[in-house]
């Protein structure tokens, strides 16, 4: 019997990958059949992971699949990859989201700020709690933006920290937000850093990625392990 309280949600097939074969390490994996789309069950932490896929709105469809499916999950996590928007984030660091902020959300009709979810409290207090015990690498508390651009300049990274005080800049966590929010349950943004959002983004994307999601496992498995 599957029953998850928490779903963690992927945007890529990497990223899932990775971070679950990380996770193995720590605790034993069940493949999962007859869902849409790959996950796996860990059992000892009550934990599905699964692949979000890339966007806000396709992260937030298939969000909705996932809690439909398994009702009992009253959290849910969007776990990846961000580029740096402040120096005083490296390669490695991780960002759990006490915010995360939609920065492509353009009004032309009216004049209203972005749209911004705040990450769930308890969830954040476990999460410093967990950061605590884990060195090697930053655990930062802090905005996230969320937005379905690729930024590969430093001037669009620093008009987009201006636009939003956000520390890193990802795709998918707003369409999580929205879809939990939707089933008022918890949500969270944890994203890992590969880059500075700059134009050698792409190169060190795929570079640094299996750097940030060894260090992102860190976090999420002294989460899980104490919750």
């Amino acid at each position: 019997m599957i029953e998850p309280r928490v779903l963690i949600l992927c945007p890529l097939a990497r990223e899932w990958r990775m971070l679950t074969e990380a996770l193995r390490r720590w605790g034993a994996a069940e493949p999962v059949d007859g869902l849409r789309l790959v996950a796996a069950y860990f059992p000892a932490w009550h934990a599905l992971i699964a692949q979000g896929g890339h966007g806000k709105t396709q992260f937030a469809v298939q969000a909705q699949y996932l809690i439909g499916r398994f009702p009992g999950a009253g959290r849910v996590i969007c776990a990846g990859a961000a580029g740096s928007l402040v120096p005083g984030l490296s390669v490695g660091d991780v960002v759990v989201g006490t915010e995360t902020v939609e920065h492509d959300f353009r009004l032309l009709f009216a004049t209203r700020p972005l749209p911004r979810f705040a990450g769930d409290p308890a969830m954040i207090v476990e999460l410093r709690r967990a950061a605590s015990a884990i060195s090697g690498c930053q655990i930062a508390f802090d905005v996230i933006a969320s937005g379905d651009e690729d930024v590969v300049t430093g001037e669009r990274a620093g008009a987009i920290r201006a636009q939003t005080g956000a520390v890193c800049v990802a795709w998918e966590g707003s369409g999580a937000a929205r879809a939990a929010r939707f089933n008022q349950i918890g949500s969270l943004e944890i994203r890992a850093v590969t880059d500075a959002a700059d134009e050698e983004a792409p190169q060190k994307f795929d570079a640094n990625l299996p750097v940030a999601i060894g260090n992102l496992a860190l976090l999420l498995r002294g989460w899980l392990s104490q919750s």
